[in-house]
């Protein structure tokens, strides 16, 4: 592609994923449980994957300080949704794991951003929206390839698309 066309083409792209963006992440934090916010949710559900993390192993995949971590899990403590248990090996190691409470406001988030994807996706032909996950998924195939650094640890909310 020639570079200007190229550049018409990424100032295009900008634009329409600041709109995009701003408008699927109001919608879709409206629809998240009440008291929980988007990267509480996100939180849980990576804990949820494993099975249990340290608040280390959080902090490094979610690309945020440990201080950031840290009030978001003594918030999601408090509110029931993770416990902390000791290593019984290590006892400095302190392990997250999400309770059944939390499991259920994963369950219950999932299945909200899921009604507000399909509202919107469904509207499109299915060759569209079948297209549309290809280029995503190839994009990503060269972010995590040529990335490097921070764009290779960057796990934005926007980009975990629900099960």
């Amino acid at each position: 592609m020639r570079n200007d066309r190229l550049a018409a083409c990424i100032d295009r792209l900008e634009e329409v994923f600041q709109h995009l963006s701003r408008r699927l992440h109001a919608e879709l934090d409206h629809q998240l449980v009440q008291g929980i916010t988007g990267s509480q949710f996100f939180m849980l559900k990576r804990i949820l994957r494993r099975g249990r993390m340290t608040v280390s192993e959080v902090a490094e995949e979610m690309g945020v300080s440990l201080s950031a971590i840290t009030a978001l899990v003594d918030r999601l403590h408090r509110a029931g949704f993770v416990e902390r248990r000791r290593d019984e090996e290590d006892r400095r190691v302190v392990w997250l794991e999400v309770t059944p409470a939390g499991e259920e406001v994963v369950r219950s988030c999932l299945a909200a951003r899921r009604r507000v994807l399909e509202k919107y996706l469904s509207r499109l032909p299915e060759e569209d929206v079948e297209q549309l996950v290809r280029i995503y998924e190839k994009l990503l195939a060269v972010l995590n390839r040529e990335g490097g650094g921070v764009a290779a640890r960057c796990l934005c909310p926007m980009h975990d698309l629900p099960e």
